[in-house]
């Protein structure tokens, strides 16, 4: 690389080590920006949001907010779910309960959130907002 194109890789190196020590980089010990782009991403959209100081809307800040009143784990239940891509058995063992325990909440969480685990577009958008705007506590 030219010494012009030194600040750009420096910003580069500096995202990739950024996604590996926030322990995104899927236990990586190396990347490059390639290797992790994705993950940066998400990181600097979560300091967009919280600058803005976004929260969460719609079904997850419904969810959010009935979890907050009953600890009824509907929040755990759907981040688990879709970790799973939809396969209630590896969910419901992520979360330790049976799977007709999480089956129920299942129910519970399209009832109270108004989700509609059908579509995609719903999933995607309930997927972003749980990584970005109310990530896992740590």
């Amino acid at each position: 690389r030219s010494a012009a194109e030194l600040p750009e890789a420096r910003a580069s190196a500096d995202r990739a080590l950024r996604v590996l020590r926030s322990g995104s980089g899927a236990g990586r010990r190396v990347a490059a920006l390639a290797d992790v782009h994705v993950e940066a991403l998400l990181l600097e959209l979560q300091d967009l949001v919280a600058v803005r100081g976004d929260r969460p809307t719609g079904p997850v800040a419904r969810l959010i907010e009935y979890d907050e009143q009953h600890h009824a784990h509907l929040v755990e239940t759907l981040r688990a779910w879709l970790d799973a891509f939809g396969d209630v058995i590896a969910a419901s063992a992520a979360v330790h309960v049976h799977p007709n325990t999480f089956r129920y909440r299942l129910r519970r969480l399209a009832e109270v959130g108004g989700f509609d685990m059908t579509d995609p577009e719903a999933r995607f958008a309930a997927m972003l907002q749980l990584r970005v705007v109310a990530p896992p506590a740590p």
